[in-house]
């Protein structure tokens, strides 16, 4: 059932013009900084956006102007992602899917985050992530519990599944913004 769903998002998010794009992003990126306490939140996780993912300039700037940490995904190994420490001096490359990586080796842990900015694919109405299918940010994020750094999604609200297919190990998320809604779960 995964895949279907996964396929048919994937499809329709090709259908998104540029300027709509654009658009949307502007507003889902301002939404997350007028709702989101990123002031006061030391360390935060965002990501390189992959295909139509979208794009965090906009956080990016107002992170910077706090002076808060900053990290990004990386691969380790097939099936291992950690975090690692974003800074913009830093050398970039590609992993095996395409996606912009840091090279560096300054990660941190999951339970020291304040903030972590998930990308999606889909999210069901329960607030359970659907990914690529890799199961990278499950294993990477399995074992936090009630300590845990908000998690964040970003999407369209294509996205936004009234379905559930959330499983037990699925990230669930905490607050999913979108164009024209701000979702809270739990």
């Amino acid at each position: 059932m995964k895949n279907k769903i996964r396929k048919s998002l994937l499809e329709q998010g090709q259908l998104l013009s540029d300027d709509s794009i654009l658009d949307k992003n502007i507003k889902i990126q301002s939404s997350a900084i007028d709702n989101i306490d990123i002031r006061s939140s030391k360390n935060i996780l965002l990501y390189f956006p992959y295909k139509k993912e979208i794009t965090l300039d906009i956080l990016i700037k107002e992170i910077g102007r706090h002076s808060n940490n900053i990290y990004m995904p990386k691969l380790i190994s097939d099936i291992e992602m950690k975090f690692n420490f974003f800074d913009k001096n830093n050398l970039f490359t590609k992993n095996k899917y395409g996606i912009t990586e840091i090279d560096n080796e300054n990660y941190l842990d999951p339970i020291s985050f304040d903030l972590m900015f998930i990308p999606f694919v889909g999210v069901d109405n329960a607030g359970f992530r659907l990914g690529y299918g890799g199961g990278y940010f499950d294993r990477a994020l399995e074992g936090l519990n009630k300590n845990k750094p908000i998690l964040i999604g970003l999407g369209y609200d294509y996205q936004v599944s009234e379905k559930s297919f959330g499983e037990p190990h699925d990230i669930r998320y905490d607050i999913v913004i979108t164009e024209n809604n701000i979702h809270r779960f739990k």
